[in-house]
């Protein structure tokens, strides 16, 4: 069975745990958005933190502009 390619860096690196302290209705919802999605909840947080990089460099880049 072929490995699925990691979109957020090396295959062969180590996984660890993330502990978040989040509201309930909070973890419910990004566990039913990931669901309807049908995507893994670790996908969606390393969709969330590209996004969330992408973001923050844009607002870098248009206050530098400004």
């Amino acid at each position: 069975m072929a490995r699925k390619e990691d979109p957020m860096g090396d295959d062969g690196a180590k996984i660890a745990n993330l502990n978040l302290k989040i509201t309930a209705d909070e973890r419910w919802a990004f566990k039913e958005l990931c669901v309807r999605h049908r995507m893994s909840q670790v996908d969606g947080f390393r969709l969330a933190a590209r996004l969330l990089e992408d973001h923050l460099e844009a607002n870098k880049k248009k206050c530098e502009g400004e």
